[in-house]
């Protein structure tokens, strides 16, 4: 029987969605095909939308970064991961492949380097909050050019001793939360900043110390907090010259450091460098790292509970016709939360 494919286009530059048809789309030795049940709404997609720019060289396409649903196709490379019928969650990538990788479709193709099995007892509405911001993550913790963290073990059990301490600025941002996440059960301790409302939230994420960006000595009690411990740099899930310059401001005070920004990457100043996070990097750079992410650490971090699906999401329709509506409500803004779409 042959399956029958439908998406939300973005049919051309700065235009609505518009649900139609699509292709089936083939399956690579290396990719799976899915039924999504599920996709959620991240910044980029709006911004893409409303601003428009050199990230899509051709229209119509699909955008959507993050997708939950139920293998349907096994690339011939994969078979000894990966089986039909098993639920995944998976970092779409239609921004480097085409159309056909956008999850804002039924049937989406994924690369198996970026797909992981998820634990019965997590929806697909909740697990999806998280490929994007993993991939995001892990870029910016773990590899060499960014801030060199080492991975841990989510088997192993945990260490009072921390193998050092991580600044995250925007601790409860979509990206924030899964490096709160992530860091800490790689063994580092973590001060976070976040609004004051989300204080608590990033302490259950796993930060040991979270400030109010707003306190306008933010910097300076960041620095006292700091003193003492072993730096090993600032991650900035806002990534504007702000937050840039506020994480930069904290470093030299401790003698210097790196910050990996989602953002912007300027100038700061003698004793700190500031390095550019691409997500889609985990794909073809340093895929040892990105095996261990996605192969081994997420799956097994995901079922002993070492990592799980925050920030919490927010369910605002069903079906395709519903995803305008998600990048509207995205773009407004939402705090702690992620805007998801079910695809029943």
């Amino acid at each position: 029987m042959q399956l029958l494919n439908s998406a939300a286009y973005i049919p051309s530059e700065r235009a609505q969605l518009s649900v139609s048809d699509a292709p089936y789309p083939t399956c690579g030795d290396d990719e799976l095909v899915i039924r999504a049940h599920a996709v959620a709404i991240n910044p980029v997609d709006w911004k893409i939308q409303t601003y428009g720019g050199s990230f899509i060289p051709h229209y119509p396409t699909i955008l959507g970064e993050d997708v939950a649903g139920k293998i349907i196709q096994v690339g011939s490379s994969l078979t000894h991961f990966f089986r039909p019928g098993q639920r995944v969650i998976g970092h779409a990538s239609g921004l480097s492949h085409g159309a056909a990788y956008g999850a804002f479709q039924k049937y989406p193709v994924l690369k198996g380097s970026m797909v992981c099995v998820i634990p019965e007892d997590i929806s697909y509405e909740d697990a999806v909050v998280l490929p994007l911001s993993i991939s995001t993550a892990a870029v910016g913790l773990f590899w060499p050019e960014t801030l060199g963290l080492k991975l841990g073990s989510p088997a192993k059990p945990y260490d009072t001793k921390f193998a050092g301490t991580l600044l995250v600025w925007g601790g409860s941002s979509s990206v924030g939360s899964s490096v709160i996440q992530l860091a800490w059960a790689s063994g580092y301790a973590v001060v976070a900043t976040a609004s004051s409302s989300n204080i608590e939230y990033c302490k259950k994420l796993g930060a040991a110390s979270v400030l109010d960006y707003h306190d306008p000595h933010v910097v300076s009690k960041l620095v006292s907090l700091l003193k003492g411990t072993e730096n090993v740099g600032a991650y900035d899930a806002i990534g504007s010259e702000d937050t840039v310059g506020q994480c930069a401001a904290v470093l030299q005070a401790l003698g210097g450091g790196r910050i990996a920004s989602v953002g912007v990457t300027p100038t700061v100043g003698s004793g700190v460098e500031v390095v550019g996070i691409m997500a889609s990097d985990i794909e073809n750079d340093e895929p040892e790292v990105a095996r261990r992410i996605w192969g081994s650490f997420v799956p097994s971090a995901l079922k002993s509970g070492k990592l799980a699906p925050y920030p919490e999401a927010l369910v605002i329709g069903e079906g395709l016709d519903d995803v305008q509506k998600g990048l509207d409500v995205q773009k407004k803004g939402v705090s702690a939360k992620k805007v998801v779409i079910t695809l029943k």
